[in-house]
């Protein structure tokens, strides 16, 4: 139940000091559970607040859970590494049957790759695309448009 209640952070890719809404929960994660895993649920409310994972809030009549800095280390603990990232920009021009010279629009990157990625890997992308380009893979341009260019040496080590 830890794992569902902190599954509904990662959801909304929450960072240390986001909020989530008991109600949210109550009317969303909560509302099929029959009174036994109610208490189970509670429960693990409990176990998160006491692995300070989280901490519970009600204030003005709004109860909440808040991600700490703990929790979100424990949230994320699993991100891909700069590697991992980086390697996911080169299956973009190996999709797409690239050779030396040909471009992934950043537009394309943003929808397809850092969309998908959490607080921690969009934090590690900068570090990623700098990487593929100290290593002479790849090149980033802004004109005509702002894309990756494939280079010779990013074709070989392609394919």
């Amino acid at each position: 139940m830890e794992e569902l209640i902190m599954a509904e952070f990662e959801k909304t890719n929450s960072k240390p000091t986001h909020i989530l809404m008991m109600r949210s929960l109550n009317f969303g994660l909560f509302k099929n559970l029959n009174p036994k895993q109610r208490q189970e649920a509670d429960i693990a409310i409990q176990s998160l607040i006491d692995k300070q994972y989280v901490t519970y809030e009600n204030g003005g009549g709004s109860e909440c859970l808040r991600l700490t800095d703990l929790g979100y280390g424990q949230l994320y603990k699993n991100s891909k590494t700069t590697e991992q990232i980086g390697k996911l920009v080169m299956d973009a021009f190996e999709k797409q049957h690239s050779k030396s010279g040909h471009i992934v629009m950043m537009r394309n990157i943003n929808h397809n790759i850092l969309q998908k990625l959490n607080p921690v890997e969009k934090n590690l992308f900068a570090d990623a695309v700098n990487s593929l380009i100290d290593q002479g893979l790849i090149t980033y341009e802004q004109e005509p448009m702002e894309c990756l260019q494939l280079t010779d040496k990013g074709y070989e080590e392609l394919y």
